[in-house]
């Protein structure tokens, strides 16, 4: 959403595997902009990659200046940032978002949406596009084609294919639409969301992948899909029971676009209440109540960094530390006792000051 140049990846990389987290999540493609190279789709970076404006000052969306902003990664570029992540032990899990947050695809190929003769800008404003992909052929074969490109330039990896946040209003109203559910004899619209996922989630394990994708209620998913609950953590316990790997990312404890404190001084974030330090030292990735099975398919736990208001590499590095020190630690041993973790923050702090990290500053309840 705003976009980082790959020589900050490397930097990010570092530290990751300074603290042992081993997988970098690459949200490549949303309705703000598209940052991946499609060889058969140039569009795709030419004007998917940039919008007209972007968001500034205090507070939150809705305050706008005309600026610009855009960027793309090119293929070599992604190569030597794969190289550069397996040789600290990090995976790259690249994400194309499908088949809804696919606006800046959509302006560069209307063909591709469920109303294909709407011309659209790449979005300059935040939240979730009604504008989503058609379920006609040239839409599945577009997605075809991007996840074959995808699976070259990641070899070997799990590939997220998004699957969240897709109003299906336009399916709705979608002669194809209509004809796809009569033709599958599916029960409605609301029907081919999982469709639409299924038959990317079997066209990457054709190709020996795995897939990923968001789980934000308790649908189900395509059979051998890694879910990632946001939503709620419990939206992970029905998931597991099917059999479904978890990634625990519930985003009250997990979502570090959030501020860390209420005070009015904190540069703008995300909207809601703030996460801090404590609650996100606090995240077990395996509730408590869950069964022995259930738990036993929870296979990591996962920070998010939403971009929205994190337009530079200092604002994302003051969001993501300390807290992803303190995730960091969750996810490989648990919550440790409070006092514990402050007195041996202190020390790491002076490590982050030497790479030249600016965290968030102590609050109140990291000095009591």
């Amino acid at each position: 959403r705003h976009f980082q140049p790959a020589r900050y990846l490397h930097r990010l990389i570092d530290l990751l595997a300074l603290h042992r987290m081993n997988v970098l999540h690459l949200h490549l493609t949303d309705d703000q902009g598209w940052r991946m190279p499609v060889a058969a789709y140039p569009k795709l970076t030419e004007i998917g990659g940039h919008r007209a404006r972007t968001v500034v000052g205090p507070g939150g969306s809705g305050v706008y200046d005309d600026t610009p902003h855009g960027g793309s990664y090119t293929r070599a570029g992604l190569t030597a940032l794969t190289a550069h992540a397996a040789a600290r032990g990090v995976t790259l899990l690249p994400e194309i978002d499908l088949p809804g947050h696919t606006r800046a695809a959509l302006a560069a190929y209307p063909e591709l949406g469920a109303d294909p003769g709407r011309h659209l800008p790449v979005w300059d404003d935040w939240g979730v596009s009604p504008h989503i992909l058609g379920v006609h052929d040239r839409a599945l074969d577009f997605c075809r084609t991007v996840l074959d490109e995808v699976c070259d330039a990641f070899p070997g990896a799990p590939v997220h294919i998004g699957g969240d946040e897709c109003p299906d209003d336009a399916w709705r109203t979608s002669p194809d639409a209509l004809r796809r559910v009569a033709d599958e004899g599916l029960t409605g619209p609301r029907a081919l969301h999982p469709w639409f996922v299924g038959r990317l989630a079997d066209h990457l394990h054709g190709l020996g992948r795995t897939p990923v994708a968001w789980a934000e209620d308790d649908r189900t998913m395509p059979e051998g899909t890694v879910l990632m609950p946001w939503r709620d953590a419990a939206h992970g316990l029905p998931a597991a029971r099917r059999g479904h790997d978890v990634v625990a990312t519930p985003f009250r404890t997990t979502y570090l676009d959030y501020p860390e404190t209420d005070d009015p001084a904190e540069p703008r974030a995300q909207a809601g209440d703030p996460l801090t330090l404590r609650a996100v030292q606090a995240h077990d990735p395996v509730p408590a109540d869950w069964e022995p099975a259930a738990a036993a398919r929870v296979t990591g736990t996962q920070a998010q960094l939403w971009s929205e208001y994190l337009p530079t590499a200092a604002h994302l590095e003051y969001r993501a530390f300390p807290r992803l020190c303190a995730l960091a630690e969750s996810a490989w041993s648990g919550p440790a006792a409070w006092p514990d973790f402050v007195r041996r923050l202190g020390p790491h702090r002076v490590r982050l000051d030497a790479l030249g990290v600016r965290p968030h500053p102590p609050t109140r309840e990291e000095t009591v």
